[in-house]
């Protein structure tokens, strides 16, 4: 026993426990992307035997404090760390056995204390004539699950009522099928409720319980229904309190009085207690038929559905519960030979000790776009017991919490009078969860300063490997020419002029998010879009800037259709349209009828999944959207430059937008006593300018051109409201920005310093005599570098300004913060190893390379409400830069594995000093990454919490991320664990470990689609064959240097 009990305390058995937890996470993933959430689920993470290993691993945590003899100030961080973790452990266990999860549904100028559970449940009510039995089973139905259950419910009158699960139907859509033998007469409703508009089928002799209201068809046993009954053939309707009835146009009107008896008409409004309902279509001897319906889009179509076996006294029916999405009671009636039974199958109703009134619900968008800029509800907290009535304003990333609830904004109605609020209740399990984050904390501190801890006792071994070895630099110098800022100048006549075209990129846009830009900015967006690319060279134009062919575009339409500017990079897609360069023009889309060539081909695409669209049908709909905005931009249409008069929402207009010919009047008609307009409006502006710039282009006279950029300036500022207007430095410095290039040019230098870094670094660290000069060219080329990071910094720092958000919200600037990060993870070990300073070099290169790929937008956007935390601020940027230190740890372990290739008996010992070195190098890397990694990871959690009350979700990405974790507590514990206490075995983990960063970062982002996370400013790449070469270049890499390594060892 005590044997045991010493391997279960122990390393090895943390390290067994560790990799199956990463493993089974992972599987999970992959099991959810595949088939569904549920299924991964009920196979993985709420299962019994995962929730074991969380239990083991907690013990085993407990029994290291022991054997490891943690309790003394000298491992006071270790303790620390170690009872974090168990007492985040014991925080989720909590959260999942006691916390309590589900939707509050409030129309604005109502109260509601009912909150919907936000797992679905099977409820089974039944009244015989004593008593009411009622059933709630929890109910998940995965695709490749166990998913079947038997309920039996006894009673006095009908013994053991026997429910059993007969079959799934996903995506279920009804089909009615007439004049079937043992066919029912049925009627089809459409009911408007505040949740949207539904179909609704009525059984004759069924009664219907839709929510607000019953609805029975020939069953006069609920006096409370609104009643359907047929007679000669006619269908009637009678209600218990007034119906308003009206015909579809409204044109007649007029009210059905309490329990007057009248013609049911098929489509007339019926409208009664905040419901609608209209009679669709009446069914004679009808069979309803529920199937797994897919829409023409491909996408889901209908509610799932589950089909139960019901068994009375020992007859069996069956009845098919369809799942309830709305917020309502959810039952169904259902009558078997003279029982009524009632079935639903989906949110749980639970009643809250008080009340939540909705007094306004406030709906703000980005101006001139339907895009939600915030949301707010504006409730009273009604608890008559405790004489509390109190006003609270919730909207994201603000709460309200009472009695140990806590609400949080999460949705709203489509029509925007109505709030959806999260219900929490898990206060033990929210608390000592955030105990465990806040113990985590402090000991990642005090590891990092404690004079005992492995970090610190790692710098001493570095300067220790460091002494036993002497250097040589070899002298290089080099120049580095730094590109001028600014736009292109053309004298040709034939091109708009470079500095009027600067003057009208000045302008004031606003783009499809309500964002407003210099037109700059969305004359490179286009061009990158259309062309990949912002500078031209036209044949019988010359040279040109973006800005310079966006305004020659609408000036010169026809001669710009002709020009092969449209990118296509698949020679498929070109085979299609009938070209062989890379390059196409509009008119080579559209054949001698003028027939779209691609039509057949986007209709395809388009109905696919998008898991089933191949990379064909991707750059399909990718080409096509190029030519679009390139039909938008010759036409206009994309020029938003004019703000609507009288707007409500300061929505801005372009020249061919119908009110762009309402006629301008008030301060700013005084403008037209130059122009001399016959109608002064926006259309007839623009129609002059461009009239202008053509004059322009033939006499290079840009004056009036010039004038009437003026003008239109004066009326952006004149009609809009001021407070929404970048000022004239932000416009200035977002235009600066665009011209600067910032990380293209960032690319270029990182890839020339990582070559010179790399082959000075590696000279003076396996030569034996020391050359001051090549130190300083060395000290030279790091402080050059220190410029670039700078520089990196203010191209990070410019996004924020000019977007008012942290530039780490997409894809593309998350890559830029995880070579930010690498950098800064370079420069904290430049002083002891300019090799590490030359491998995070590299690193940051591949990393904006990357970036540059069409994949990754670069487009400055607006924010969406629920990013807007500052909590999401800091767990992105936490995480993110850790990448930066794992990625130096996995550079700088490809190049020991290089190194080892390069030992032979001669060098050994000077490169076994340089490997010893680079590896506790990379050990202090993984732990700060680790550090960060972790603090990240639960700073996510925090920002969930406080935005939507469910601080973790097992999210693919949320998941992955701790996968990562694991995958790095294994790589820094392995030196306790024998045989894999090698530096060659470390420096192989530091390798692969990274797949954890990769598979986390680009993986979930772009492949794992059914995750919640997603940098969607970029569609999913393809897996690239370089990609696939990489992986098993490294592949053989490890292999050849572990096979070195065990022959010289040998020798």
């Amino acid at each position: 026993m005590k044997r045991f009990l010493n391997f279960f305390s122990s390393s090895k058995a943390t390290m067994i426990l560790l990799f199956i937890l990463a493993l089974a996470m992972a599987v999970a993933t992959f099991i959810e992307d595949k088939y569904d959430t549920v299924s991964a689920r009920s196979i993985v993470y709420n299962t019994r035997w995962f929730e074991l290993l969380f239990v083991l691993l907690a013990l085993n945590l407990i029994g290291h404090i022991k054997t490891y003899n943690l309790i003394s100030w000298k491992k006071i961080g270790g303790l620390i760390f170690h009872l974090a973790f168990i007492l985040m452990i014991i925080g989720a266990g909590i959260t999942r056995y006691f916390g309590f999860e589900g939707n509050m549904h409030i129309r604005q100028g109502e109260a509601s204390k009912i909150v919907y559970s936000a797992d679905p449940y099977l409820m089974i009510s039944y009244t015989d004539n004593k008593q009411n039995y009622n059933y709630d089973h929890p109910i998940r139905i995965g695709l490749i699950t166990d998913n079947s259950f038997h309920i039996s419910i006894p009673t006095d009158d009908k013994g053991n009522i026997d429910i059993k699960f007969k079959e799934f139907i996903s995506n279920a859509v009804e089909k009615i099928e007439e004049n079937v033998a043992g066919g029912k007469n049925m009627i089809e409703l459409s009911v408007l409720t505040s949740s949207g508009l539904q179909n609704v089928f009525i059984n004759e002799g069924e009664v219907k319980n839709l929510g607000l209201i019953k609805i029975s068809y020939n069953n006069s046993s609920d006096n409370d229904a609104v009643k359907l009954d047929e007679k000669e053939g006619k269908l009637y309707i009678s209600s218990p309190y007034d119906i308003r009835q009206a015909t579809m146009d409204e044109s007649v009107v007029d009210t059905l009085m309490k329990d007057s008896l009248s013609i049911f008409q098929e489509k007339k409004i019926y409208s009664t207690n905040g419901l609608s309902f209209v009679c669709n279509k009446f069914y004679k001897s009808a069979l309803k038929k529920i199937v797994s319906g897919v829409s023409t889009n491909m996408e889901s179509n209908g509610n799932d559905a589950i089909v139960l076996e019901v068994a009375i006294n020992g007859k069996k029916h069956e009845a098919i519960v369809m799942y309830n999405a709305s917020y309502s009671s959810g039952y169904n009636d259902y009558s078997f030979d003279g029982t009524n039974i009632k079935i639903g199958f989906g949110s749980k109703t639970i009643e809250l000790p008080f009340a939540l009134y909705l007094k306004n619900f406030i709906f703000e968008k980005y101006p001139g776009s339907e895009r939600p800029s915030s949301y707010k509800s504006e409730v009273t907290l009604i608890d008559d017991k405790n004489n509390v009535k109190e006003d609270y304003s919730i909207f994201m990333n603000n709460v309200l919490d009472y009695k140990q609830y806590r609400f949080f904004q999460s949705s709203y109605d489509t029509d925007e009078r109505g709030t959806i609020l999260s219900v929490n209740h898990d206060y033990w399990g929210t608390f000592v969860s955030y105990l465990g984050y806040t113990l985590l904390t402090i000991g990642f501190i005090i590891t990092l300063f404690n004079k005992n801890s492995r970090f610190l006792s790692l710098r001493k071994f570095i300067t220790d490997a460091r002494n036993k070895r002497k250097s040589i630099l070899l002298c290089i110098i080099f120049l580095l020419g730094f590109n001028g800022i600014g736009f292109s100048q053309n004298n040709s006549a034939n091109i708009i002029d470079a500095f009027h075209a600067d003057k009208f990129g000045h302008l004031l846009t606003q783009t499809y998010d309500g964002r407003f830009a210099p037109v700059h900015t969305l004359a490179i967006d286009l061009m990158h879009k259309i062309a990949k690319k912002d500078n031209f060279n036209i044949e019988g134009k010359g040279k040109m800037n973006a800005m310079q062919a966006f305004i020659d575009m609408m000036a010169e339409p026809q001669f710009w259709q002709q020009q092969k500017i449209i990118y296509v990079p698949q020679k498929a897609i070109r085979d299609i349209i009938g070209i062989n360069t890379e390059y196409a023009s509009f008119l080579d889309f559209f054949d001698a009828n003028q027939q779209y060539k691609m039509d057949k081909y986007i209709n395809d695409a388009f109905r696919k999944k998008q898991s089933e669209k191949n990379k064909v049908d991707k750059e399909i709909l990718k080409v096509d959207e190029r030519l679009n905005i390139f039909s938008m931009i010759i036409n206009g249409s994309i020029l938003k430059i004019f703000p609507e008069q009288n707007s409500k929402n300061n929505k801005w207009i372009s020249w061919d937008d119908n009110s762009s010919m309402i006629p301008l009047t008030g301060a700013i008609s005084i403008i037209n006593n130059d122009l001399q307009l016959k109608t002064f409006n926006y259309a007839n502006i623009m129609h002059a300018y461009i009239f202008e710039v053509q004059k322009g282009i033939s006499t290079s006279d840009y004056s009036k051109a010039d004038k009437i950029v003026g003008y239109i300036s004066d009326i952006q500022k004149q009609i809009s409201d001021p407070s929404l207007l970048p000022s004239d430095t932000k416009r200035n410095a977002e235009i600066f920005y665009n011209n600067a290039d910032i990380f293209i040019f960032l690319k270029n230098v990182y890839a020339l310093f990582s070559v010179l870094l790399l082959v000075l670094a590696f000279i003076e660290n396996v030569k034996t005599q020391k050359s001051k000069f090549i130190g300083y060219t060395l000290n030279i080329l790091t402080i050059l570098l220190v410029i670039a990071f700078l520089y990196h910094t203010l191209g990070m720092g410019l996004r924020w300004y000019i977007t008012e958000h942290a530039p780490w919200s997409n894809g593309y600037e998350a890559l830029i913060l995880v070579a930010w990060g690498a950098l800064l993870a370079g420069f904290s070990f430049a002083k002891n190893s300019k090799l590490t300073l030359a491998a995070t070099t590299l690193l940051a290169f591949f990393v904006l390379m990357t970036a540059s790929h069409s994949s990754y937008d670069p487009q400055l956007t607006n924010l969406q409400p629920v990013l807007k935390s500052y909590w999401l601020i800091i767990h992105v940027a936490t995480l993110t830069i850790s990448y930066g230190f794992l990625g130096l740890g996995f550079i700088l372990g490809l190049m020991n594995l290089f190194i080892y290739l390069s030992k032979t008996k001669s060098n050994s010992t000077r490169l076994d000093l340089l490997i010893t070195e680079n590896t506790y190098i990379i050990e202090m890397n993984l732990i700060i990454g680790l550090f960060l990694a972790t603090l990240g990871t639960f700073l996510g959690a925090v920002w969930a919490n406080e935005s939507w009350g469910k601080y973790w979700g097992w999210d693919a990405k949320e998941t992955w991320a701790l996968v990562i974790v694991v995958t790095y507590s294994i790589i820094i514990h392995m030196r306790f664990i024998p045989k894999f206490n090698t530096k060659f075995a470390f420096n192989v983990a530091s390798v692969l470990g990274f797949s954890s960063v990769i598979m986390t970062f680009v993986g979930v982002n772009y492949y794992l689609s059914k995750g919640m996370h997603s940098y969607g400013a970029g569609d999913t790449p393809v897996f690239p064959l370089w990609a696939w070469g990489t992986i098993i270049a490294i592949i053989i890499l490890i292999i050849s240097a572990g096979i070195k390594e065990r022959n010289n060892k040998l020798n």
